[in-house]
């Protein structure tokens, strides 16, 4: 069995003429607990970026590029690889699915990991910036993610790092999209931020049958603006559900399909969590 209780008390500064005690005991009891856990939460927004590392940095020789890629998911579990060809080695058009046989520049053989990627073709001399904006064509492809996310066209070319970002046109939809970063070939990434990857999972809805109770505590200094957590249930809407401010805690009755995740007004601020309930 689980059994989670919490304890409030208010006490006065002068005991002598205005005690004050208040205590407040509350058990929940679950066949299984998961156990408190603590997260160091760092991305502050559910806008998603997908930046590069110098905008102006222009690329010679794109054959250096050819056959990486990104991957890309959308809000309804929608996985795209975007693959880059070369148009200077004969590499074919953006918005081409890759197949066994398929032509990316410098070969006709490509490897099995960019089969069934979608093409984003690319030139020698392009800048940065200029491979960034025709892969933000190829994410709007209708062989791309063809209207479910839609990437912007970055300004232009400069100095330092230049971003894209990505926003859902379907409305009551979120733009919680995640971009593997951290799996991606393509060199020129500088960050993926705000990706929901990046924010943590509160309440897994796969381990727990419903009802279940959510314990999570903000664990930072209190403070009117900084250090707040947001809460979300990871479904198609994507609306925050809660804020919560340093030092408060809630206990979250849960009957979601969808997992509960959080982001932070400041970046670093650490929670406190716990399920109590049934195991599925």
């Amino acid at each position: 069995m689980g059994t989670l209780t919490s304890k409030l008390t208010l006490t006065s500064t002068d005991l002598t003429t205005d005690a004050l005690d208040l205590s407040t005991t509350t058990t929940f009891t679950g066949n299984h607990t998961s156990g408190l856990a603590r997260e160091n939460i760092t991305s502050t927004s559910k806008t998603v970026q997908l930046s590069i590392n110098d905008g102006d940095g222009a690329v010679a020789d794109v054959s250096t590029r050819e056959g990486t890629y990104i991957d890309i998911t959308d809000n309804h579990g929608l996985r795209k690889r975007y693959v880059f060809t070369t148009a200077d080695g004969s590499g074919v058009a953006t918005g081409v699915i890759i197949v066994t046989d398929t032509d990316t520049g410098s070969t006709t053989s490509p490897a099995a990991a960019i089969v069934g990627g979608t093409a984003v073709q690319i030139d020698d001399g392009d800048t940065e910036n200029a491979i960034l904006a025709k892969l933000v064509i190829g994410i709007n492809h209708a062989n791309g993610h063809n209207g479910s996310i839609t990437a912007a066209t970055p300004a232009t070319a400069a100095n330092g790092v230049q971003s894209s970002a990505f926003t859902n046109p379907v409305t009551g939809e979120s733009a919680n999209f995640i971009i593997d970063n951290a799996n991606a070939t393509w060199v020129d990434i500088n960050t993926a931020t705000n990706s929901k990857a990046d924010h943590p999972v509160i309440f897994d809805a796969s381990k727990y049958d419903a009802p279940a109770t959510i314990y999570i505590k903000n664990t930072a200094a209190y403070h009117a603006t900084d250090g707040r957590v947001f809460l979300y249930f990871d479904d198609l809407a994507g609306a925050d559900i809660m804020e919560i401010r340093g030092q408060e805690f809630a206990y979250i009755p849960c009957n979601s399909a969808s997992d509960l995740r959080a982001y932070t007004s400041t970046s670093g601020t650490v929670v406190e969590f716990m399920t109590v309930g049934t195991e599925s």
